[in-house]
């Protein structure tokens, strides 16, 4: 099925009634600080948060929460999620294997998503836009436009979100339609040819009615040389456009609508490839090598390859795959340098989404709303991934992604104020198709079932989700001082999975129809033909996870609570189809089921405004549990497959919060992480050997992480103020991929970012900013199934690494950028 305008305009009405949300009067986590971060004394702002659906102070809220304001995320220089993790312990955020930061992937705690990024995985943090969940990771790295603030809640979320999220909660939210004239235009140049312009404009349209218009365009070139063609990637443009009303008809109802369009286009994502292994599977193969143990060489897929480009990318001819690749990886000599295919590569995105918010006090004590979103998402990816003109492995990637979200709620307050609770539900339909066509030796260049020639063999992935929850929570404030929370979530996932592979899920055919079920040990029998078909799996998983906690305030000036929460993850489907369904053993051919993942979060916090406010230090520590993680592995072969398996293991650390203005207009900021993660147990493949043992590092899981940041602000007579701002973020190292037979262990790194300012009375002002500043060289990714086998293979003994790809590929973060803003505001 496919979700088009009028069948939304069903839905919608069919709800209508119902539809009764404000995303203002129910934030789920703290609004900004003031953007001075202080009061007229000099002392820190109080931060007015909602993450229990009611209004309460930051310092009385038992949850890990962090808020980052619009102006302060200008100050560090982050104007994308791509370099927001940089300032926040125990987050990272980052691309994919293979596929760079078109995809994104996120960790908190430790806790991420999938690290390749099917259609058929989930992360275990949600992305939500104005409490609309962007439910997929593809084009996830948003740009921050007209943003009043990104907000990270740290562990499970589910008895208050529309949908569970597992590892935590990343909020951004836009500032909302106001009743006043006013806009803003922005203007930034530096390196690399960076140019952004950004706007907005806000209309009062009457007593009732508001609008706000924003947009954002942004371009710059890369940074990662091609020296075939001395061009650069790493670089791209950028467009978001976003309008949005806001209807107050009555003092009681209050009507939002949003309606945005991103657009990104690219030249290559800033990966390269290293560290070539001729012996490899597909290198041995393009060439014609036979390698004991390997599948022999294809000659129709060897020279289906070679036919994509000039013979004479081969030096040797095709007789030395070690001459030829050290011909190329011989002239890179920096260390932003590719040697580059003979086309560049191509990315691609576009998302439109539509949302609805209607909120309608009841009562003075009840509110009913609801929050309507739908997306389409459109991205492209064509790839070489050995970066050089020899036709080795390349993938040219369609998707085509649409989602359709309703969520409806209460909230209330009863006993004079002591008894706040929300309940609701919620509704998520999601539609995914994932075509691929790949260039490898395994699989060739043409197709049979397309009928096409140098196009690639053909792989088809659709996968149809429905979710469906029912979740409350309430707080009953049994003193002034004493409070208990309790919350509980239902939910159920259901989904339908379709795989079609060239040269795999083959079956028996005769006369249109299957003559041989899957097991059957012998050969077609006479008279039918063995041909790749689609195969479909279905699945339905559901779980009940609840929430307490108790706080208790001491003094004015400290509060502390401790609380336990369960975290879920539905079910899902590995698509390792096998060669021959009529021969395989596995179930469903291949389509495998892997299980729903279970999480139990213990956590206690102290939460302090010390000295008349003027510091506040916040110390949050937590204990994770997980029952059947969802772990990805790449298996060898051959052929090579990449699969999920369940597993268990523990995660444990802290955090620390510190904030200081010990004098007007100066503010002092330093933040610490700390995260142990570790597997309980041997964790066995596809295989039946063991894969993971407790010895193998987490995923994405840097140990340490910290920050420390300062801002001054000196005014200037009447004229206006200068600002200053200095922010360093420090990681530790963390592993790129969970199977120890593919991972990149990225080293630690630092980033120091800066900025001084002059902003006028008038409204306008001047910026000087550097991000990068120390020109630090690091990976924010990287994915390494090559040999050769006697690579080590960290946590194991006796096992072989992977040695497939024949290279390493690594992403490499931007160098230092120096540049300049002009804005105007009114």
């Amino acid at each position: 099925m496919k979700l088009d305008l009028k069948s939304i305009a069903r839905m919608g009405a069919s709800t209508g009634a119902m539809m009764l949300a404000l995303t203002g009067t129910a934030a789920l986590a703290q609004p900004a600080m003031e953007e001075d971060a202080q009061t007229g004394n000099g002392g820190i702002a109080e931060i007015i948060v909602t993450a229990q659906r009611s209004e309460t102070k930051l310092q009385d809220t038992p949850l890990s929460i962090v808020a980052v304001g619009g102006p302060e995320l200008e100050r560090q220089g982050t104007d994308s999620l791509a370099g927001f993790d940089t300032f926040i312990p125990n987050v990272t955020i980052g691309g994919t294997a293979a596929q760079g930061n078109a995809i994104i992937n996120v960790a908190i705690r430790g806790i991420g998503g999938a690290p390749q990024g099917f259609i058929t995985q989930e992360g275990a943090v949600g992305i939500y836009v104005d409490d609309i969940l962007f439910a997929r990771p593809n084009g996830a790295l948003l740009d921050l436009l007209d943003v009043e603030r990104v907000e990270v809640l740290r562990g499970p979320q589910g008895t208050l979100f529309g949908r569970n999220t597992a590892g935590g909660a990343i909020r951004y939210v836009t500032k909302q339609p106001a009743d006043k004239l006013e806009g803003s235009i922005k203007v930034a140049a530096g390196q690399r040819d960076r140019f952004d312009v950004s706007g907005m404009l806000n209309l009062p349209l009457g007593d009732t009615l508001a609008a706000r218009f924003s947009f954002a365009k942004k371009s710059r070139d890369g940074y990662v040389r091609r020296i075939i063609d001395n061009s650069y990637v790493g670089g791209g443009d950028s467009t978001t456009m976003r309008g949005q009303l806001r209807w107050n008809p009555t003092s009681r109802l209050e009507v939002g609508l949003s309606a945005d369009l991103i657009r990104t286009s690219d030249n290559g994502q800033p990966s390269l490839s290293t560290n070539f292994s001729p012996t490899d599977l597909y290198p041995a193969a393009l060439y014609g090598v036979s390698i004991p143990g390997d599948p022999p060489p294809s000659p129709a897929a060897y020279n289906s390859l070679r036919a994509t480009a000039p013979l004479s990318v081969s030096p040797s001819g095709y007789t030395n795959a070690a001459s030829d690749f050290a011909f190329y990886y011989g002239q890179v000599r920096g260390k932003y340098e590719i040697y580059g295919g003979l086309t560049p590569d191509l990315n691609k995105f576009k998302s439109y989404g539509l949302t609805g918010t209607i909120a309608y006090e009841l009562t003075d004590n009840l509110t009913v709303k609801s929050l309507t979103g739908y997306r389409d998402i459109d991205q492209i990816q064509n790839q070489d991934w050995d970066r050089t003109p020899i036709p080795l492995v390349q993938l040219n990637d369609t998707t085509n992604i649409e989602y359709f979200t309703q969520e409806l709620q209460l909230n209330g307050s009863f006993f004079d104020n002591r008894f706040k609770w929300v309940a609701g539900a919620f509704y998520y339909w999601d539609d995914s198709i994932n075509i691929r066509r790949r260039f490898d030796p395994s699989a060739g260049a043409n197709s049979a079932s397309q009928g096409d020639v140098g196009k690639g063999s053909f792989e088809s992935k659709h996968i149809k989700t429905e979710s469906v929850a029912l979740f409350t929570q309430g707080t009953f404030a049994v003193t002034d001082a004493l409070s208990l929370t309790g919350g509980v979530r239902w939910g159920e996932d259901k989904k339908t999975f379709t795989s079609f592979r060239e040269g795999r899920g083959q079956v028996c055919i005769a006369g249109g129809q299957r003559v041989a079920a899957v097991g059957t040990p012998a050969s077609c029998p006479a008279g039918s033909v063995s041909t790749p078909a689609a195969q479909t799996v279905n699945g339905k998983w559901s779980s009940v996870s609840p929430r307490f906690s108790i706080d208790y305030r001491w003094s004015p000036e400290i509060m502390t609570y401790i609380s336990a929460a369960k975290g879920y993850k539905g079910g899902g489907f590995n698509d390792g189809i096998q060669t021959r369904c009529y021969r395989s053993p596995l179930p469903d051919c291949g389509l495998n089921e892997y299980m729903p993942e279970n999480l139990w979060t213990y956590e206690a916090g102290i939460r302090t405004d010390l000295f008349d406010r003027r510091v506040r230090l916040n110390l949050t520590a937590f204990l994770t549990k997980y029952k059947d993680q969802q772990i990805q592995l790449a298996d060898p072969g051959p052929p090579p497959l990449v699969y999920t398996v369940n597993g268990d293991s523990t995660v444990k650390g802290f955090e620390a919060e510190f904030l200081a203005s010990p004098v007007q207009d100066l503010v002092l900021k330093a933040s610490l992480g700390y995260v142990d993660a570790g597997y309980d147990e041997d964790i066995r493949g596809a295989s039946g050997a063991v894969a993971i043992t407790p010895a193998v590092p987490f995923y994405r899981s840097p140990k340490w992480s910290y920050t420390l940041g300062a801002s001054y602000k000196v005014p200037v007579g009447e004229a206006g103020d200068v600002a200053l701002d200095l922010n360093w973020g420090w990681k530790d190292k963390q592993l790129s991929y969970p199977s120890p037979t593919n991972f990149v262990v990225l080293p630690s790194y630092g980033l120091l970012n800066g900025r001084i300012s002059f902003e006028a009375a008038a409204g306008w002002s001047v910026a000087v900013f550097g991000n990068n500043l120390t020109n630090k060289y690091y990976l924010t990714g990287g994915f390494d199934p090559s040999g050769p086998s006697s690579k080590p293979t960290p946590g194991l003994t006796g096992v072989a690494h992977d040695r497939v790809f024949g290279f390493t590929m690594l992403d490499v973060g931007r160098p230092r950028e120096v540049g300049v803003e002009l804005s105007y505001k009114f």
